[in-house]
């Protein structure tokens, strides 16, 4: 106890007092209920704490008030580990109350009896929150899984593996809810993803197409490494970007194919007008500016990045066309003959063919006999047998001269020789061969206004026959419509809008039909065209 002195003041003298003062009575004032609980539990603490033992342990109170702390930090980090704020309403009120009377360091509940009971009812609600949480996230993280599973079906066992390890690795409901959020992200991404690849392959085919054709691809290689980045990406960043890149890519898809159409047609009258002004230079037309026009046209091509433009280059283009197929109708109304060729008759039965040639050659100032030529290809004089399959064996004309000179078709002693060796021949004495094997009718008229005359193989009565091939003895099909009818070797020299002026061997110089010849002609459609 503590001891209290007690002094007696010393009375003031009576002339020195005052007048007591009358009395006025003032209401009440009324102390606010909690801060009387406080004053009591004050009260009851100093008490406790001079030693009089009290209610109250102080010491269990900052205990109580400590662990509180802890579990109301612990909210915190399962929050941050993705326990929704909802989970902890009711004990963040609860903790709120308690808080709201502190009395020396420790909130006033903690100092009444049932504190401790509050601090293990929170533990119990904290934990199984934590567990039940923990079970819901998984198990939403395992179905996610399962659905992401069957929407990459077919899907390698490898690539599944690396999710179920994931799985097996996450240890709070954050984990779970993040492989949830991103695994349902991917299964809804999955058919997004894949339009996109198939766009983003089809566009890839497209490059390689206009490859083909030398066109333009922009934006194509920004637009494919853009789709490649994407496939790099997060879920939640593919599903940002998926939109954007998917319009883009359409986008692109359709503007290269319109390019594609366009080049393709363009393609085909590039072709078209190429072949008319090379076969206006076959008539021997002047066709350098057509060339140029197509050169020029040619270089917009390779830089064209719409339809419009490659429809326009194919509208100038068909207009060098028609320039050039104008000129071939202007020559072709014109009548030409060839000057320069000497005539020669055929010095044997079957020497018709070194007979046309040694007439070709004189146009160039070369001349070469027939028996020279002759004895320089070289004759098979085998003779001719029928095999065990009822075919004709004999010798190769493609190769050199097959029989006898003087012989007959008729009775197969002798034929003659195809174009090949004669060509040889023609080259080994300096001559210039512009052309030789199989060509059309046309293009023998256009060599022939070009100025070059042509030893051509064609029907000995200008008429069409009915072929009957024979086997020569090294197994190649020859050309053949003997023995009842012959064929024979002409030199062309003159082309007029209507006929032919042919060099013959046998009977001379004169002009045929153009209808006569090409059906004499088309038994065999070979010819030789010298410079």
């Amino acid at each position: 106890m503590i001891a209290v002195e007690q002094r007696e003041l010393p009375a003031a003298p009576l002339e020195a007092r005052p007048l007591k003062p009358r009395l006025v009575a003032r209401p009440r004032r009324r102390t606010p209920w909690h801060l009387r609980i406080s004053a009591g539990i004050l009260v009851v603490a100093v008490v406790s704490s001079l030693g009089g033992g009290g209610l109250l342990d102080s010491a269990s109170s900052y205990v109580l008030q400590a662990q509180a702390q802890s579990l109301h930090a612990r909210w915190a980090y399962m929050r941050h580990n993705g326990i929704p704020d909802a989970d902890f309403a009711a004990l963040e009120r609860q903790w709120a109350q308690t808080q709201a009377t502190v009395v020396v360091g420790a909130g006033g509940v903690f100092w009444l009896p049932g504190g401790a009971d509050t601090i293990a009812r929170w533990q119990a609600e904290t934990d199984a929150i934590w567990s039940r949480d923990l079970s819901r996230f998984r198990s939403e993280a395992v179905v996610a899984e399962q659905s992401l599973h069957r929407a990459l079906a077919p899907e390698t066992e490898i690539q599944r593996k690396l999710r179920l390890e994931a799985l097996a690795q996450a240890v709070t409901p954050l984990d779970f809810a993040t492989l949830r959020d991103d695994w349902s992200m991917e299964a809804r991404l999955v058919p997004i993803d894949r339009h996109i690849a198939g766009v983003a392959s089809g566009v890839i085919g497209q490059t390689q197409q206009a490859g083909r054709l030398g066109i333009r691809t922009d934006p194509a290689a920004d637009m494919l490494a853009r789709a490649n980045d994407y496939s790099l990406l997060g879920p939640r960043q593919r599903m940002a970007h998926a939109e954007f890149l998917t319009r883009n890519l359409l986008a692109l898809q359709s503007n290269l194919q319109g390019r594609l159409d366009a080049a393709s047609a363009t393609q085909q009258v590039f072709q078209a007008t190429s072949d008319e002004v090379s076969a206006a230079a076959l008539y021997g037309i002047d066709v350098s500016s057509y060339r140029n026009r197509m050169a020029n046209d040619q270089a917009l091509y390779a830089n064209a990045l719409t339809a419009k433009e490659f429809n326009s280059i194919s509208d100038d283009l068909k207009q060098a066309s028609a320039a050039a197929d104008h000129a071939i109708y202007v020559v072709m109304s014109q009548t030409h003959v060839i000057s320069g060729v000497t005539f020669y008759y055929q010095d044997h039965p079957l020497s018709c063919e070194e007979a046309a040639t040694s007439m070709a050659l004189t146009h160039q100032g070369v001349f070469v006999s027939q028996d020279q030529i002759l004895a320089e290809i070289g004759a098979d004089r085998r003779p001719m047998y029928v095999d065990g399959q009822g075919r004709v064996r004999w010798g190769n004309p493609y190769e050199t001269f097959v029989g006898n000179v003087n012989g007959s078709e008729s009775n197969y002693t002798g034929f003659g020789t195809y174009y090949p060796p004669l060509v040889r021949l023609a080259k080994a004495h300096g001559a210039s061969v512009i052309a030789y094997g199989s060509m059309s009718a046309a293009t023998v008229y256009a060599r022939v206004i070009a100025g070059h005359p042509v030893v051509a193989f064609a029907t000995w009565d200008w008429q069409w026959h009915p072929r009957r091939d024979y086997l020569s003895f090294d197994g190649q099909w020859i050309p053949w419509i003997g023995p009842v009818y012959a064929s024979h070797v002409y030199t062309v020299v003159g082309v007029s809008p209507g006929q032919v002026l042919v060099n013959d061997p046998i009977r001379g110089q004169y002009w045929i039909s153009k209808a006569a010849f090409e059906a004499g002609y088309s038994d065999f459609e070979e010819a030789i065209v010298f410079a």
